[in-house]
């Protein structure tokens, strides 16, 4: 690592002019942070634009995403042969690619799915290459068609730059990131699972001829209108206990064998938040660091967490190894089972009308009566939407507290 005066100022000199709306902090390390755009192209060949960083060198490089306004930093990279190998956060994902000193190519790999292509250039290249000034601001909140699925546009406009994301009953769509050109829309986002492109004309208040890709090939239609009325159906009223049951009930053994209920003595009397989860779901993670902190303050208080983890591999073991390192990134305190494969969920729990959505929250008071079923998880990018939950689900769970053992 070179620490000589010249290059600390240029480091410096680097990172600050990485604009275009991006602010990290670098730390206490002088390392080099770089910034790069990087394309991953789908079975469309569509190609998918995503910033990110580089900080250090070698086996020591720290690669961090890039959306709008968050910063995901990804796990420690490796060599295998002459390649570098990149692991994307907790999921079953990695960036493989060879590197110089101004463009990486690989792949983006989805373990047992499939490959895509990937490139990066060195700079401060424009996510999307549409140089025409916009000719409309579309900020604000939008009743939108994706497919056939009701959802909510947010967007925030700035001269020609955007972000946005989008609502639906089972989540959001996290940061979304591009520009306006013209009349046209231009959305993107990689954050390690998803691969987002979205396009639309512009019409007035309409959002019309919209073209959605996500993945490897995966594509839909969409429109929207301006609506700052726009509405979803009540997230807490889509699941709930099918007729015949009053309780809520389950039991899974933990990684040491040990058989987790709400009938142990660790969890009756308590308040109890039960995740429906997979390691898998970005949504779960940003639901997870909502119900990690809060476990921390209300512990004492008598607040538990338990997180049921719906895995996509049957295998426990594998299973166990994605929990835990969700557990570490995260800083979860509390427990979470391996409750099965993602196909299993709604026999698992059959008490449940349906589980639509990972995650899904289900919140039960002291005496064991479910208080709360939550469907779905609108994230710190839906703004007052996240704010509103976080307020409401934290009064909740205080007054809850406050009742009677």
């Amino acid at each position: 690592m070179r620490n000589n005066l010249i290059l600390f100022v240029l480091t410096i000199f680097v990172f600050s002019s990485c604009s275009d709306h991006t602010n990290q902090k670098t730390g206490e390390s002088n390392a080099l942070i770089t910034k790069w755009r990087g394309v991953i192209k789908n079975d469309h060949q569509k190609e998918v634009p995503f910033y990110f960083t580089i900080q250090g060198e070698g086996k020591e490089q720290i690669w961090t995403l890039i959306n709008g306004e968050e910063r995901m930093e990804m796990d420690q990279p490796y060599y295998e042969g002459d390649s570098l190998h990149v692991p994307l956060l907790i999921y079953e994902a990695e960036l493989v690619v060879k590197e110089n000193d101004t463009t990486v190519t690989g792949e983006f790999v989805r373990n047992g799915a499939y490959r895509l292509p990937f490139e990066a250039i060195k700079g401060n290249a424009q996510r999307f290459s549409k140089n025409q000034k916009a000719a409309s601001n579309i900020s604000g909140t939008y009743a939108v068609k994706l497919g056939k699925t009701d959802a909510i546009g947010l967007f925030n406009q700035h001269e020609n730059y955007l972000t946005g994301t989008f609502l639906t009953s089972t989540g959001d769509y996290r940061y979304l990131e591009g520009k306006i050109a013209d009349n046209k829309l231009f959305l993107s986002s990689f954050d390690g699972m998803h691969i987002l492109l979205f396009e639309a004309d512009i019409d007035g208040d309409k959002l019309v001829n919209g073209k959605m890709w996500s993945g490897k090939s995966a594509n839909k239609e969409w429109n929207g209108v301006a609506d700052k009325e726009a509405k979803l159906p009540d997230a807490n009223k889509l699941t709930f206990l099918k007729k015949g049951y009053d309780k809520f009930a389950f039991s899974f053994k933990n990684q040491k064998g040990e058989t987790i209920s709400l009938t142990d003595k660790r969890y009756k009397g308590k308040v109890v938040v039960v995740q429906i989860m997979g390691s898998w779901c970005p949504n779960c993670l940003d639901e997870s660091k909502f119900f990690s902190p809060l476990y921390d303050r209300k512990k004492e208080e008598g607040l538990e967490v338990i997180g049921l983890s719906f895995e996509r591999s049957s295998d426990p073991e594998k299973a166990y190894k994605r929990i835990n390192s969700l557990k570490k990134r995260l800083d979860i305190n509390y427990e979470v089972v391996y409750a099965g494969t993602t196909k299993q969920a709604a026999s698992a729990l059959p008490m449940l009308n349906h589980i639509m959505s990972f995650p899904t929250s289900i919140i039960v008071d002291r005496k064991g009566e479910v208080q709360l079923i939550h469907t779905g998880f609108n994230g710190p990018s839906t703004g007052h939407y996240y704010e509103d939950y976080v307020s409401e689900t934290t009064s909740l769970i205080n007054n809850l507290l406050k009742e009677p053992n």
